[in-house]
């Protein structure tokens, strides 16, 4: 009797759990459809004359946040403005050349969608739209001249209610704070990272997914970071401190891997003395991290002070244990640790401290004193940033060949989709997969818009009636867009089921006429994917290649670069290069751990290198430029004879460098990395045969 009634309460407590987990995306499914029956009707009432132009800007728009939908609005406006402006220039200049304009169209397409992947976050997106509004607006106006400037207004009228209606529903209904979001986050990413590094240090399980996870952490908060000031101009000192929070986490993070990878060689060195003696002074500093950041950083601003005299008594202990048999390389692995345990000290104490400043638990002047504020700096191959723009200008020259040698009035369909879609998923991590799922979509919008059109949208009697037709595709497209899995599927659907659902102010549904948009439509997607399958070498050993080169030149900037700003932009630079490999490739993969390790080597490295020349001293000034010029010399044009030459000036510079603990631990860190042989091969080789001369070597 008792499971007979227990189980309707279970089953309670389990529809309650599922409700709370599914929360967000059942809000969203409802906003998304509320914000686009809203655009509908006022598109009506307006007597626009592509109510659907509204309704997809709605689409593209809408985001969970409302300081995100506030912010995709802003730089959708921005993008649409520029390419009506360029399209009205198109067509006063070429409506009678369409060679020219043509070529000039596909110019800026490929400018556009280059753009695209070279800026992040939504600015990004508002050069995606000043590309592909070109051929929403500038294609109409070219056939018809005379009713271009009417064209244009009309399109940016669709466009901006759009926007009104997004923002407005965003914003009111349900409303979701992007700063209540950050700050979750942030203190999400804290008690993490607290975790992360209480664990026992030189532990035998590798941490490289961890701190993918971090890395990629960082960037996610940059880039929330940079819509925030949309939702309240009063974030403006909550983004500066962010920023000064990620920086302090890249610095802290970085330094906690370069001292972990210490730790490990010297458990693989059996030198366990030292070991315990150097874990028991890590264990203090990880110990002292807390729930409350502010009561933390008074706990490592005490221990820090303490920290050197503790580190030489345990420096004398260890000597005097070891006796006669003192090892130096032992020795000076341990100095090297107590010198990045120092280092990490006084970074943690710059993190907490910015953190609790941050949530308002601290002062915000001891932050401001710790951590500069620095722009994270992003890194884009320029040869995919090319193969982007070629392939929008391809898909576009394609569509537009296949229509004007058809003679197919529908054809311009084919045009608008195939240069929609082949710029808009060009900063995708998987674009080919991302656009065989929009295809997949695109087919089942179009019988979503057929099974409206046809079927239903004759019996709605009104509008009421109209948008409780449309609303079960709408939410069950919405719901697609939300599951990682499938949301180029839904997004497809979406496109597509307004598109050709016959949403214009006078209902008229012609068979023909929908079964030659849909296919000239499902055409467009198809060159666009084809051209995404031919130009698209995102998962190629090529690809490796050039990223281990970029690594390989950012330890040349850290080697030459001016020091003001340099260490921000290099930590932010590298993770950004590494956060674009990672999105497309598995970790499970052999070359892709080995490119992992090597950016962790170069983090290291390149660190070691800036923190070299920030803290050089006059007397060895030669020694430490030697060894930065042949580090330089290596990074740039890898060669055996070059790498033994880089490890012999670290050699010679740590003999000068002896009573310097702070630059001969910096040395000994480049040549611990420069003796690893796995790492330096991810850097260095280029092929198979390459990688056996270094083993040779």
């Amino acid at each position: 009797m008792r499971a007979a009634h227990a189980w309707p309460e279970e089953l309670k407590k389990a529809s309650a759990a599922w409700v709370m987990a599914q929360a967000p995306v059942i809000i969203y499914m409802l906003k998304l459809t509320v914000a686009v029956l809203l655009a509908l009707g006022l598109s009506l009432r307006f007597d626009l004359s592509k109510p659907s132009t509204a309704m997809l800007t709605v689409i593209i728009v809408m985001q969970p946040r409302s300081a995100l939908v506030l912010a995709k609005s802003f730089y959708r406006f921005l993008g649409t403005v520029a390419g009506v402006m360029l399209s009205l220039l198109l067509v006063a200049c070429f409506s009678q050349e369409p060679t020219l304009f043509l070529l000039a169209g596909a110019c800026w397409l490929a400018l556009c969608t280059a753009g695209s992947t070279v800026f992040r976050n939504f600015q990004s997106y508002g050069f995606v739209l000043a590309g592909y509004t070109l051929v929403i607006v500038g294609l109409p106006a070219a056939l018809q001249p005379d009713q271009a400037f009417d064209i244009a207004v009309t399109r940016l009228s669709e466009v901006m209610l759009g926007l009104l209606c997004a923002g407005v529903v965003s914003d009111v209904v349900f409303p979701q704070r992007l700063s209540d979001s950050l700050l979750a986050a942030v203190r999400r990413r804290y008690a993490d990272f607290a975790q992360y590094i209480r664990r026992d240090a030189a532990h035998a399980a590798s941490g490289e997914r961890t701190m993918l996870r971090f890395i990629g952490e960082v960037i996610s908060l940059e880039a929330l970071r940079s819509s925030s000031v949309f939702e309240n101009p009063g974030h403006r000192l909550q983004s500066t401190q962010l920023r000064r929070l990620n920086t302090a986490f890249m610095t802290a993070s970085t330094t906690f891997h370069s001292l972990d990878q210490l730790l490990m060689r010297l458990q693989n060195a059996g030198k366990q003395a030292a070991l315990a003696a150097l874990l028991r002074q890590y264990r203090a500093i990880t110990d002292a991290l807390q729930v409350d950041a502010a009561a933390a950083a008074q706990q490592l601003r005490a221990l820090r002070l303490r920290l050197p005299a503790q580190l030489a008594n345990t420096r004398s202990a260890v000597l005097a244990a070891a006796g006669d048999k003192v090892d130096s390389q032992a020795l000076l692995d341990f100095d090297s640790a107590s010198e990045l345990l120092l280092r990490f000290a006084d970074e943690l104490l710059a993190y907490t401290l910015t953190h609790a400043a941050l949530l308002g638990d601290g002062d915000t002047s001891l932050a401001d004193d710790t951590t500069l504020p620095a722009h994270y700096v992003p890194r884009t191959d320029p040869l995919m940033v090319l193969f982007a723009g070629l392939r929008t200008a391809t898909a576009f020259g394609l569509s537009m060949l296949f229509w004007i040698l058809s003679g197919w009035p529908s054809g311009v369909e084919a045009v608008v989709l195939a240069t929609v879609v082949s710029s808009l998923f060009a900063a995708a991590p998987f674009p080919s997969r991302t656009v065989r799922h929009f295809i997949i979509g695109a087919a089942g919008g179009g019988l979503a818009a057929f099974i409206f059109a046809y079927g239903l949208q004759p019996h709605a009697e009104n509008f009421v009636m109209l948008c409780l037709a449309l609303a079960p595709f709408l939410l069950l497209a919405a719901w697609l867009a939300m599951q990682p899995k499938y949301a180029g599927i839904g997004t497809g659907m979406l496109f597509f089921t307004l598109n050709y659902g016959a949403l214009d102010s006078a209902y008229s549904f012609d068979a023909l006429s929908f079964f030659n948009g849909l296919i000239a439509g499902l055409i467009g997607v198809g060159i666009a994917s084809v051209m995404y399958v031919a130009i698209d070498p995102a998962d190629s050993r090529w690809v490796k290649r050039r990223l281990a080169g970029a690594l390989r030149r950012q330890v040349v900037l850290a080697c030459r670069q001016p020091l003001a700003g340099l260490m921000p932009a290099f930590e932010s630079a590298t993770r950004d290069l590494l956060q674009r490999f990672a999105v497309s490739h598995e970790l499970d993969n052999e070359d892709d751990r080995e490119v992992l390790a090597w950016l962790l080597s170069v983090l290291e490295i390149g660190r070691a290198v800036i923190h070299l020349r920030q803290d050089v001293q006059p007397a060895a000034a030669a020694a430490v430029e030697r060894c930065v010029r042949s580090i330089a010399s290596l990074f740039t044009k890898p060669h055996p004879a070059r790498r033994q030459a880089a490890i012999d000036a670290a050699l010679q510079a740590i003999a000068e460098c002896q009573a310097m603990p702070a630059l001969s631990a910096n040395l000994h860190l480049i040549r611990s990395s420069l003796l690893d042989e796995t790492s330096v091969l991810a850097a260095l080789a280029v092929n198979s045969q390459t990688k056996d001369q270094y083993r040779a070597a």
